[in-house]
């Protein structure tokens, strides 16, 4: 029997999600954990993934409809399979092992119905929920905006693509002039091709048959600073023999790891992640200023920042603060407070670029805007306090985040 592909429910309180672009189209074949569609709520956007491999027979709505979170948005099967089967028997999907709360409205126009009831605004055309908020912000006459949803339904995209014009007091007022950038995760994928294989590489050097691979590497991500990481681990597992100052056992291991993870960069081995040069140009070319904050060793921040964007962009960061600054790592907010004073800028119009829920947790508790770009190590964290949540920022043509994309987040918040 065909399979649904549910509208996920992102966060607790959020009952509705925005259809924001299908990647796939009737009658493709999919695999098991392929992304099928993205998808926003007002607190984040996701990927959906296929639950079963299969053909796509048949996508519920298009992309831009708002739908009720739970509810089918797709179905996988058979080629040739009927979904007749399964749209009357939707009552009974808790019985399919997919969990109760699902939506057993059995036509796509009546779910949207359901999903917008009470929404309704001037000659009948119908507004998102998301939209009204937007535009009761930023003092907008929705009656002068024209939808672009279904039946002309006016969506959150579409009031905020009209703020710089009928808006623009309020958007000077929460205007972004910072855009921040962790380090170790966010600039590279520095923790599993950089940092694991330099810790590797000083316990070789003393003699330690440890070997931290990618799975346990990312349990231990868990804990932040390096040193702090290592005292975990033996703590654990246990410490070496013979061993009667720990601390400096830790700093002589910890120097050593520095060492060979500032050759690994000089070497040219890291690859900035996808869409991160892009966006450092769209902020120089916009004037933003820009700024890295990690907590990291300093020396490496500043080769990263060096070796992978180049000198000329360099030039450009305000601030590279590093982990000689702090006496705190993330979650503590320390950092980013410091870079605020420094860069003379409030929190409220920062933007920063995190990777993990500790440094998620860092900008919120300073104040700030927090976009998430998620890699395998952190991907199933808890992001829920996070303004924007995708898998990378991208370059052509698969960008998922740009400039403008994050005022918007800023101006709709």
């Amino acid at each position: 029997m065909a399979k649904p592909i549910i509208m996920p429910q992102i966060g607790q309180d959020v009952e509705t999600g925005v259809i924001v672009e299908w990647r796939v189209k009737e009658n493709d074949y999919v695999n098991k954990g392929d992304v099928v569609a993205l998808v926003e709520s007002d607190k984040a956007t996701f990927e959906v993934e296929a639950y079963e491999s299969g053909v796509l027979l048949k996508l519920l709505y298009d992309a831009g409809t708002e739908v009720k979170v739970l509810t089918p948005i797709a179905y996988v099967g058979e080629p040739g399979e009927s979904i007749e089967e399964p749209q009357a028997a939707r009552g009974s999907l808790k019985a399919e092992g997919l969990g109760d709360g699902f939506s057993k409205v059995s036509h796509p126009q009546a779910a949207l119905e359901a999903a917008t009831h009470g929404q309704q605004s001037r000659a009948g055309v119908s507004v998102s929920p998301s939209a009204k908020r937007v535009a009761r912000e930023h003092g907008i006459d929705l009656s002068k905006i024209q939808g672009s949803g279904p039946d002309g339904r006016v969506t959150k995209q579409d009031v905020l693509a009209v703020i710089p014009v009928t808006a623009a007091g309020n958007e000077a007022k929460i205007a972004m002039k910072a855009l921040i950038f962790d380090c170790d995760g966010v600039l590279a994928d520095t923790e599993r091709d950089g940092h694991r294989v330099a810790f590797n590489k000083a316990f070789a050097a003393k003699g330690f048959a440890i070997d931290w691979d990618v799975e346990l590497y990312g349990k231990l991500l868990e804990v932040s600073g390096g040193k702090e990481r290592m005292r975990h681990y033996f703590d654990h597992y246990g410490w070496p023999d013979d061993v009667s100052d720990r601390d400096a056992l830790i700093k002589e291991l910890h120097k050593l790891k520095t060492d060979f993870f500032l050759q690994i960069i000089e070497s040219g081995e890291l690859p900035l992640r996808s869409g991160v040069a892009r966006i450092v140009d769209e902020a120089i070319a916009a004037n933003i200023t820009l700024a890295v904050c990690s907590t990291s060793h300093e020396r490496a921040v500043n080769l990263v920042v060096e070796k992978l964007l180049g000198p000329e962009r360099k030039a450009h960061f305000s601030a590279i603060l590093a982990g000689d600054v702090v006496s705190k790592k993330k979650p503590n907010p320390e950092i980013y407070n410091l870079v605020s004073q420094r860069l003379g800028i409030e929190p409220s119009e920062c933007v920063v670029v995190e990777d993990n829920r500790n440094g998620l947790l860092a900008a919120k508790a300073a104040g700030m805007y927090c976009i998430v770009t998620t890699n395998g190590y952190t991907e199933d964290e808890d992001f829920a306090e996070a303004d924007l949540v995708v898998s990378e920022l991208g370059d052509e043509p698969n960008v998922q985040v740009a400039l403008e994309k994050i005022k918007r987040v800023v101006r709709s918040s």
